[in-house]
């Protein structure tokens, strides 16, 4: 795996498990081989597939270039049969010199672990360019689901609903920028995609919002992605006002969105009102008290305000009252009508900490529809104790 991970077009290879199914293209196998790269291992690598007989394994499916812009990458931890995929759709990446293995041998290891021995096979998804165009990597999302259905299809999944995907359970969590991402992906295909249950993890749905006052915070943002999430950038408007749009339509509303099973979690406490004393007024963004933050070398930015998580339907605040040296606010109205449940957590640094993992994938697995009720009494505990820790 630590060989594969940066070799793009070794990782071309559709590589799918013998035991239930065997997906080669030929065609790049050969060309790798021709190219001289690594051509044993690619052997090795096939034979492996051929011959695995345990419950769980490991899965790389790179693909790179997705019509003609950078593409995906992707691990997988697949449960025996692949039937119940749960894709977690990683966010923004101005450094790209990862893979999403590395994943299942971090944080996300051993919660995986226990997922797929309760049925649930785990996809990690990332991007060749993590500070891309957001519609380009939405269009690698779409395309990568669309490679999934092909799975499925050739498994015998039919299309039973008529939506132009096989009936099959699909959950996404996109964790900050890959919600983004996912409602992107919505929007520009004008399809659920066939998705089930999506769970947006501290997600700017209102935009990023950075202290003026701390340079490096907005160096760390100042790309293609990153000026389409800075709110107040023309880049922003373009993308968020054009999401808007399409999403404020009661059409596309109830054939897209309202068909999901959906939870925004916040890390944030979700206050509908606040105190800011003059440090805040001075250092930081209005928000800071109720949002997620980003630091470095001991300072503190704003980063996703709570009503930014919660895409919130009316994300305006009122003063309640203001002196010289503070200033007491609050959220007009903290509903909203994307989704379904808003969960809110004690404000965090920015990224995703275990308990709102354990959260969203206790949404998944209470929406799964195809996990017994004893399953589940087993399940959760287990969660909670590994997340604990």
């Amino acid at each position: 795996m630590e060989i594969l991970k940066h070799q793009h077009a070794l990782c071309n290879n559709e590589i799918y498990l013998k035991r239930y199914k065997l997906i080669t293209d030929v065609r790049k196998v050969m060309n790798a081989m021709l190219k001289g790269i690594f051509p044993h291992l690619v052997l090795l690598l096939i034979a492996l597939t051929l011959t695995t007989k345990v419950g769980a394994s490991e899965i790389i499916y790179d693909r790179d270039p997705v019509n003609g812009h950078a593409g995906y990458l992707s691990a997988w931890r697949v449960s025996g049969d692949l039937d119940k995929p749960i894709i977690i759709v990683k966010g923004y990446d101005n450094s790209n010199d990862d893979h999403p293995v590395d994943d299942f041998n971090d944080d996300l290891g051993t919660l995986t672990q226990t997922l797929t021995a309760a049925g649930f096979d785990i996809i990690i998804f990332d991007y060749v360019n993590g500070t891309a165009d957001l519609k380009q990597n939405a269009d690698n999302l779409a395309n990568f689901i669309h490679y999934l259905d092909s799975i499925f299809e050739e498994n015998g999944f039919a299309d039973l609903n008529g939506d132009g995907h096989p009936d099959y359970k699909l959950s996404i969590i996109g964790g900050s920028m890959g919600g983004i991402v996912t409602r992107t992906m919505f929007v520009q295909e004008n399809d659920a995609m066939g998705v089930d249950v999506f769970v947006s993890l501290d997600a700017p749905h209102h935009g990023v919002h950075l202290s003026p006052y701390i340079s490096w915070a907005a160096d760390f943002i100042d790309t293609i992605a990153g000026h389409q999430m800075l709110y107040g950038e023309a880049a922003y408007f373009e993308h968020y006002n054009w999401l808007r749009a399409v999403e404020s339509n009661p059409k596309f509303k109830a054939r897209v969105i309202d068909p999901m099973q959906t939870a925004a979690i916040a890390l944030s406490n979700g206050e509908s009102s606040w105190h800011l004393d003059l440090g805040d007024l001075i250092i930081h963004t209005d928000y800071h008290d109720v949002s997620s933050y980003v630091e470095k070398d001991g300072s503190r930015s704003d980063y996703i305000p709570y009503h930014s998580a919660v895409n919130m339907d009316n994300p305006y605040t009122m003063v309640v009252d203001e002196s010289f040296d503070s200033k007491d606010l609050k959220y007009i109205n903290t509903d909203t009508s994307y989704f379904d449940r808003k969960i809110p957590n004690p404000r965090a640094a920015h990224g995703g900490p275990d308990y709102a993992i354990q959260q969203a994938i206790d949404f998944v697995v209470e929406h799964s529809g195809q996990l017994s009720q004893q399953n589940r009494a087993w399940l959760i505990p287990i969660l909670d104790l590994i997340l604990s820790e």
